[in-house]
């Protein structure tokens, strides 16, 4: 019993290395060095200020999780709630914009490509048991960089539209190969880590004169 769990434990760890020799030669084929990771997370919620064309800055957050122990792989869920729903024009009957979905696949030791998408809807009525009409899907696309354990900076930021004509299969996603409707830079975007707020202090209560 004792010989079998020991050539069990020695094919786990074979398959482990295998695995992880394999991330590495992918990573390697893509043009980066295997390089010391970085002790800091990415994990964390993580907030900034985008430029609009108003020239009023909208808030943007993002939630990180790691996808296994590795460090590899994160995936994202995003807060814009000062976002246009109409993605500036594109979708004047929008009435609402998804979470932000996405990841971030590391590319170095603090450098990560990120890919994100979100939709515009609308709601489309009794009728249709008010399941919602997508009129436009955004990717948001580019680079970012670990810079510290509390600031992450993005960089060669697109946002992309896309509108339903360019999703033929109907997978809410934009088919291959499709050219955006709208397709804009946006600057670099400076991310900070959400930190822990401290109490304050409470204002005495008033008691009211009879």
């Amino acid at each position: 019993m004792n010989s079998k769990r020991k050539i069990v434990l020695v094919s786990l760890t074979s398959l482990t290395v295998l695995l992880l020799a394999g991330v590495w030669s992918v990573l390697a084929e893509d043009g980066w060095t295997p390089q010391p990771l970085s002790d800091v997370s990415l994990e964390g919620i993580w907030t900034t200020m985008t430029p609009t064309p108003t020239g009023r800055p909208a808030v943007m957050s993002l939630v990180v999780n790691a996808q296994g122990s590795e460090g590899m792989v994160y995936t994202c869920v995003g807060k814009h709630p000062e976002c246009s729903v109409t993605a500036y024009g594109l979708s004047p009957e929008a009435e609402k914009v998804s979470d932000l979905l996405g990841y971030l696949v590391r590319t170095g030791a603090n450098t990560f490509r990120f890919s994100v998408i979100c939709h515009g809807i609308k709601g489309a009525g009794a009728e249709f048991l008010d399941i919602g009409e997508t009129l436009y899907m955004v990717t948001l696309t580019g680079t970012a960089e670990l810079v510290d354990s509390g600031t992450m900076v993005m960089n060669d930021f697109t946002y992309a539209a896309y509108t339903p004509a360019q999703d033929l299969d109907g997978d809410r996603l934009p088919d291959e190969g499709a050219a955006p409707v709208i397709c804009a830079p946006l600057p670099q975007l400076p991310f900070k880590r959400l930190p822990m707020f401290p109490s304050c202090e409470p204002n005495p209560v008033v008691q009211p004169t009879e």
